[in-house]
This record gives C-alpha cells, structure tokens and sequence, in this order.
C-alpha cells in the first residue's frame, strides 16, 4: 500500500509540473484557443474606438451596416466610417456588443459630419478622375500653383497663382511678357513654364530655399525645401479637391485621423530649382514628411540626394547642356566658384546647346571646361 502512495504522489507531482508548463507555454501571443474557428475574438475588450473601412461594392445603407458589423462584430461603444470611393459615399455605424447578452446591439446608421462628407466627396472626385486611384502626383510652382498630373492624362488644379511672393505694386508677372522668368525650365523638367517664376519676395518667405539644384545635391547644409512643400500643400483651397491633402482640416472631427490616413496617404511632388532643374520629393500628407528622392539639374544630370560630394561626383564627369544652356552655365558656374571648382568658359556666346567636361587635377581639385555648340 505504501508502494502505491508514493507512486501515486510521484504521478500526481508530474501532472501538476506538466500542466504548470502547459499553463505557461499556452499564456504566449498569438497561441489559438482550441474550437471550431480556432479563432480567438477579442474586440469584446475594445471600447470608445473610431474604424474606417474602405468599401467600394457598397450601395445601400445595409450593405454599410453589414460592412461594419462583419468587420468588427463585438466592439463597444465605437464608431465606424465606411466609405466607398467609387461613388463618394461615407456612412458612420455605431455598433456596441453587449457581453452578457451575447449580441451586438449597435449596427445602426447615425448622423456622419458634413466635413467628413465633404472629405470624402472630394477624394472620391480625385479617385475616379485619376484611374481609380490615389496614387498622385503633384507640382508645386514657385508662382504659388500647384496641380495633379493624372495617371491616365490630363491634370486637375488644386491651387491657382498667387501673389504672394510679388509685391502689391508689381503686376503678377505671366509669360509672353517683359516680366519672363529669369530662368527656363530645363531638359526633360516635368514642370511648365510658370513653375519658374519665383516672385521678388520669394526669398523673404522661404529664406532657406536652395540657391540651386546644386547647393540642394552637395551642400554641407543644403537649403531646405521642407517648409515650402509643406506650405503650399497646407495652404490649398478647403473648397475643393485640395482638402484631401490637408487632414488638419479635420482635426476637430472625432476619429477622422483614422479615415485621413487611409484616403489620404503619401504623393510624389515636383519642385522647380532657381536654376531650371527640379526635385522631386515624396510627401506624405497624413505626417507632412517631405523625403527628398530626387535632384536634377538644368541639364538633366540626375545629382545626389543631398550632402553629395561635389568633387567626386564631378572628378571625371562629361554631359550636354540643353535648350537653355545660357541659364545652365550661368548656375553652374557661380555655384562652382563657391565651393572650389574652377571653371573655364570657352566662348562666352551662348545660343543653343554645349557640352561640359569636369577632370580631377588633384585629389581636392576639380577643373571644368564649358564648350558650347
């Protein structure tokens, strides 16, 4: 009988052991409860939550409930917009599970905030014209434009010229004119013509706005572009297709950071340079993070992304200047000086077209030879 005690003590000791290991290893995240679904819901502990959900086959007002039941069976006390960008269409379902009972008791239409309808209305305008999509791309002009080039042509203006770089007592300047920019767009730019037409007061507003395409790809402190992208995008018309990229517009409206970010999201913007280059940047209009991609010259040298090393980049470098050489050599040449590249013009009569050949003459000295047509 003793026997048998201790056996069954030793037993009974080994189970407690197993099932305090069973016990923990069945604590880890994301471990399935064993049932027929084998999925563990556990929304019943979310409560006082804003959802959006993109649903572009809904059309009637069940079809918006049903989305946002199905998705979120058992939340509480929450909210959720249900959006269709193909008609331009939101709805707000409230929905609140009741656990004791074991059943939704929301799932019910409510009254949405007309500045979400108006959000949504605009997006869905943006989405349908562009290709059923919200991939952008956008220029920003230095004459205070900006407009979307679509994916499947044509363009769609979000802002018109302003006067805002030009003083009172000075016409808007306009091409075709004596008040012509002082520069032309370069080779291959992506940006029309008034993209160049930097106002008297422009520098006033944007004090840090690069000298050139160059001081942005090689300076130790490149003038920055951030402020500018962010001003104009901040600024667009709220009466319009504009209020898709200004999701502060919504900020006094509860839960719409979360619809923003997914109508919204990130647009690849082009810039001109003083120069007649441009930049192209990605701007993401939900945190207003300007990443800089691109830089390219007025001659259509792709440069580096900022912080470049001039004197390597141009050690042994050859390429051809474009239509409007005269503006290219000019910023080349002024930049050059500045940062200890000599430069040897040969010819000073510019009409169209050239070629530059920059060689190392030491290991921190870089000569240049400008040759035109």
């Amino acid at each position: 009988m003793q026997r048998i005690r201790t056996a069954l003590r030793r037993w009974l000791g080994a189970f407690a052991l197993a099932f305090t290991l069973l016990f923990a290893g069945g604590a880890r995240a994301g471990d399935a409860e064993p049932g027929p679904a084998g999925i563990i819901d556990d929304s019943t502990a979310t409560v006082g939550q804003y959802y959006a959900i993109l649903c572009n086959t809904c059309a009637s007002t069940s079809d918006y409930i049903n989305k946002a039941v199905t998705q979120y069976p058992r939340v509480r006390e929450s909210m959720v917009y249900v959006y269709n960008l193909a008609s331009a269409q939101i709805r707000t379902i409230a929905l609140n599970w009741d656990p004791e009972a074991n059943v939704q008791t929301g799932g019910y239409e409510v009254a949405t905030d007309s500045r979400l309808v108006a959000y949504v209305s605009y997006a869905g305008d943006l989405y349908r014209r562009n290709g059923n999509s919200l991939s952008f791309t956008a220029v920003i002009r230095a004459d205070g434009s900006v407009y979307l080039k679509l994916i499947g042509g044509g363009t769609v203006d979000l802002r018109a010229s302003s006067a805002r770089t030009t003083p009172r007592s000075v016409a808007q300047p306009s091409t075709g004119n004596g008040l012509l920019a002082q520069v032309t767009p370069g080779r291959n730019s992506p940006i029309d013509l008034r993209g160049y037409l930097f106002g008297p007061y422009f520098d006033r507003v944007y004090p840090n706005f690069p000298d050139s395409s160059y001081d942005l790809a090689f300076g130790d402190q490149p003038g920055s572009i951030d402020s500018f992208v962010y001003d104009y995008f901040t600024t667009l018309s709220q009466q319009g297709s504009g209020q898709v990229f200004d999701p502060d517009s919504l900020r006094f409206v509860d839960g719409s950071s979360r619809l923003t970010e997914q109508v919204a999201g990130t647009v690849t913007v082009f810039i001109p340079m003083k120069d007649g280059g441009y930049a192209k940047v990605r701007y993401d209009t939900a945190t207003a993070d300007v990443l800089l991609r691109q830089v390219v010259d007025p001659s259509g040298v792709v440069l580096p992304n900022g912080h470049g090393n001039a004197l390597q980049f141009y050690g042994n470098r050859s390429w051809s200047l474009g239509s409007n050489a005269y503006w290219a050599v000019e910023s080349f040449e002024d930049w050059a000086v500045r940062n200890g590249i000599s430069v040897l013009v040969l010819n000073s009569t510019w009409t169209q077209g050239g070629n530059v050949t920059c060689r190392s003459r030491t290991v921190n000295e870089v000569t240049c030879t400008i040759l035109p047509n």
